[in-house]
């Protein structure tokens, strides 16, 4: 494949060129030198390097985005911290140094963090004249970069990108949360790499970080080669066979193929941004998947454990449905049966365990509201009742779905 096929990189190939260390960085760029003509690019991926590429420059390493979840934390665990002392009725001094003490933790490894940001390359995005990522493209893709597809075809082809997204059919349909055409992106480079690949009559070699299951066959979550469908509609289309390797793949091929030397370090970086870009990948599926907050199907899932293991936790819950999100002390008493020696500490916690089971099997979300959280007395400390989420008083009260 490397001295006989087309070599094909996905933009995310050029864009990851960007958060490799410079030497990884330079060692992708040589393997790519040493293909020569066997490098091709669909216009589809320069269209989005130059779409994406800003983006990418104004945080190449995630050091903003990671910034910004470590803020997101902060505000979680300064309610739990919050939750915790008013349960206590913690004295408003000791209180306030807990504070203190986890902002100041909080903030010492946002500082740390935020000195390894790599400002230095948002001046690339003002002069493409200085970038050396698009220096080194420009000579390695001079007239490997295929032309559009005519406007006839081009619509045709995200007519049918978006048919496949609806349909889930290979490729690209992972990216059906997309908003507008761009879920048809994946299909429409697919179409320029059948059009190219039917006039050259050779095998091609796609190389590409994304790990998703709309391109690649996964073999216990492992992507061990190409979609079959994919590797078919090539066969129909152009008559050629269809390889597929990750970029960490691609350079120890190189490494042997065409003698270029390529580092230990070099591997591991590149071998580091695929991963992220997995987990990141991963995260995405997570959040597709998974409706934010509490739903009809997880509040159900959750009852119906608790009916077998904690009936009267169950009971409290459905009570406090009736009764605008609230059951009283003596509600619970009542309905329990429970004598009046009988403490109600711990009465949570069968359904945090539950809940926590859901969570841990992405039925729940994790930052969704305690389903049942104790309503304490501010003068003596005792539990006065229950509340549940309005969230959860508004499903449990709603008409059933017949479904």
């Amino acid at each position: 494949m490397l001295t006989t096929g087309m070599v094909v990189p996905d933009t995310n190939v050029l864009l990851n060129l960007y958060r490799y260390h410079p030497e990884a960085r330079d060692n992708q760029l040589d393997v790519l030198t040493g293909l020569g003509e066997r490098v091709w690019a669909p216009h589809q991926v320069i269209a989005e390097f130059w779409t994406q590429r800003n983006n990418v420059l104004r945080d190449p390493r995630g050091t903003t985005a990671t910034q910004n979840e470590l803020h997101k934390l902060h505000d979680q665990a300064e309610k739990v911290i919050r939750t915790w002392t008013n349960r206590l009725s913690l004295d408003s001094a000791e209180a306030t140094d807990l504070h203190k003490a986890l902002a100041a933790g909080f903030n010492h490894v946002s500082e740390q963090i935020a000195a390894a940001h790599d400002r230095g390359m948002a001046r690339y995005s003002i002069d493409s004249n200085l970038d050396p990522v698009v220096q080194r493209l420009g000579a390695i893709l001079d007239g490997r970069v295929g032309p559009a597809l005519p406007p006839d075809e081009h619509q045709a082809a995200l007519k049918e990108g978006l048919r496949r997204v609806e349909q889930q059919i290979p490729p690209g349909y992972k990216d059906g949360a997309k908003k507008g055409t761009a879920p048809a992106g994946d299909y429409v480079l697919w179409k320029q790499i059948q059009v190219e690949a039917a006039a050259r009559r050779c095998a091609v070699l796609f190389v590409t970080g994304d790990v998703k299951e709309d391109w690649w066959r996964l073999d216990q979550g492992l992507p061990i080669g190409p979609r079959p469908e994919l590797v078919r509609e090539l066969l129909d289309t152009a008559g050629c066979a269809l390889f597929m390797v990750r970029p960490d793949e691609l350079l120890r091929l190189a490494g042997e193929v065409l003698s270029v030397e390529v580092p230990a370090a070099a591997l591991a970086d590149v071998g580091r941004v695929q991963q992220l870009q997995q987990e990141q990948d991963d995260r995405d599926d997570e959040s597709e998947e998974q409706e934010p907050g509490w739903t009809a199907a997880a509040v159900d899932a959750v009852l119906n454990r608790l009916r077998q293991e904690a009936a009267v936790q169950a009971r409290a819950i459905e009570r406090a449905a009736e009764s605008d999100g609230f059951i009283s002390r003596d509600e619970v008493y009542r309905i329990a049966g429970y004598g009046a020696d009988r403490s109600l500490r711990g009465f949570t916690r069968p359904v945090r365990r539950i809940v926590a089971y859901f969570q841990g099997r992405g039925r729940i979300p994790l930052d969704a509201e305690p389903l049942l959280d104790a309503v304490y007395d501010d003068q003596s400390g005792q539990a006065i009742g229950f509340r549940i989420p309005a969230s959860v008083a508004a499903l449990l009260s709603s008409p059933a779905d017949e479904d």
